[in-house]
């Protein structure tokens, strides 16, 4: 037992946990620790059975997706994460990026996907062309080694390389200092509730703060807003969340 492989799927769609369970039968000695079907029992199980890898449906998460990793991650920091989407989701049109002259840059995917390889996933799988290697991807997962679907991978790097090379480098001047300071406590992992505590302002300011912010940077999430300061250099790398974590681990 002690090379078999403990495997929690979350996912809501019955069809999708007999493919996933198909995909590995025969190929991996592996045994389903649990299913769950919503972020909470992910959250839990996750925590309580510690399995090597948890396999997790795009579509199960209301909750922002590195979010839900983050806190996974601190419930069971051994886990590998494998996150699933559908070839629909894969094909999200690009928007425009601000200061970019029109160019399209990361679409609301390609967004999810950079941050979730920041928050530490382990794979990011397109079903209806990586399910069949699934096996072989578990295995690679569980030596240490990663797996991302090459389209998002391509275009992730594509998007940011051309954003680095033509954006220019105060992309983000309309903020004003407070929204500055705003954006590096979002990239710190502050909730709002946090960051109206930093900033000694109300937690309504701060969430009106957040809007104005997303107006001007046209963008649609706390998400977004990380990943469009990060791309436009107005915060480093480093000053993720989990990049300190990763420091203070070490």
């Amino acid at each position: 037992m002690d090379d078999t492989i403990s495997i929690l799927i979350a996912s809501r769609n019955k069809e999708d946990q007999e493919c996933i369970i198909a995909a590995m039968s025969g190929k991996i000695d592996f045994h389903i620790a649990g299913i769950v079907k919503d972020e909470t029992g992910a959250i839990i199980k996750t925590g309580s059975l510690k399995p090597d890898v948890l396999i997790l449906d795009m579509q199960l998460t209301n909750i922002t997706g590195p979010a839900l990793i983050r806190i996974i991650r601190r419930k069971s920091p051994s886990t590998a994460i494998i996150i699933l989407c559908d070839k629909y989701h894969s094909q999200f049109k690009q928007h425009p990026c601000p200061g970019s002259g029109g160019y399209s840059a990361m679409s609301p995917l390609e967004i999810y996907a950079n941050l979730s390889i920041i928050a530490g996933i382990s794979g990011f799988l397109i079903k209806e062309s990586d399910i069949d290697k699934l096996a072989y991807i578990v295995k690679i997962i569980i030596m240490g080694g990663c797996y991302i679907n090459s389209s998002i991978t391509i275009r992730v790097f594509e998007a940011i390389t051309f954003i680095n090379q033509n954006a220019p480098q105060d992309g983000q001047s309309s903020l004003s200092t407070a929204e500055r300071n705003i954006i590096t406590f979002l990239a710190d992992g502050c909730s709002d509730a946090e960051v109206a505590d930093k900033m000694n302002y109300s937690i309504r300011s701060i969430k009106i703060f957040i809007k104005e912010i997303m107006l001007k940077t046209k963008t649609k999430s706390r998400a977004e807003i990380v990943a469009n300061a990060l791309v436009f250099r107005q915060i480093p790398p480093e000053n993720l969340w989990i990049c300190k974590e990763k420091s203070d681990i070490m």
